[in-house]
């Protein structure tokens, strides 16, 4: 069961600058009737009251609300304002080696992800590894995130799975919970990884000592 972001994806957004927002607004016209800080203001006041009801939104219902569409339409505009804001999206290096060589053990794969799913599984299909997953978890599809263990045991039940090795790059989100219902855990470190210096890490895919420690978890 891995994380997604900072484990198997490399990526870089930036959500913030106004250039980026009037991007935004000029791929999506007519649909916005604000200035580019307007709409940031919008999105952030939206976004927050949003998480007042729930511990993960889903990012639909804020392009719904703010613009004034549908689902559907919703969906178009969250793909491009994904799309604008992303400087780079990319593998880690052995990533796909990796998942084909697991795969090809017999090993069940799954995603745990604190994610969008209107962001996360366009990325899956463009990056070509959405195939070699047996399910995929989306916090923003269960309306709590990582690191409740909640998250952790609706995905397994709908996983239909009693036990797994969870491979992460957050200690606290991904590594404690795991351990704390039970599972077996392997820290990856990467650029995404939060400092800490006193836990063991294995270093990205670039060589076999992942495999291996999931050959040896799994034994």
């Amino acid at each position: 069961m891995f994380d997604l972001y900072g484990t198997l994806i490399d990526i870089h957004t930036d959500e913030e600058s106004i250039r980026f927002w009037n991007r935004l607004i000029k791929k999506i016209k007519p649909s916005v009737p604000y200035t580019a800080a307007e709409l940031k203001k919008k999105y952030l006041i939206k976004c927050k009251d949003l998480e007042k009801e729930k511990e993960e939104i889903n990012i639909l219902d804020v392009f719904m609300d703010i613009f004034d569409v549908d689902k559907e339409k919703a969906r178009t505009i969250a793909v491009e304002f994904r799309r604008l804001s992303t400087k780079y999206i990319r593998l880690y290096k052995g990533v796909r080696k990796l998942l084909k060589k697991v795969s090809r053990e017999g090993y069940q794969l799954f995603i745990l992800s604190n994610a969008q799913e209107s962001f996360t599984l366009p990325e899956l299909k463009k990056l070509k590894i959405d195939s070699y997953f047996n399910g995929i978890a989306i916090s923003s599809d269960y309306g709590v995130k990582k690191p409740n263990r909640e998250f952790y045991k609706r995905a397994m039940q709908n996983f239909k799975i009693e036990t797994a090795v969870m491979i992460g790059n957050d200690l606290e989100c991904d590594i404690l919970p795991a351990q704390a219902i039970g599972l077996k855990t392997i820290f990856i470190e990467s650029n995404l990884t939060p400092i800490n210096n006193e836990v063991d890490k294995i270093k990205g895919f670039k060589n076999s000592v992942l495999y291996e420690k999931i050959i040896e978890l799994t034994i």
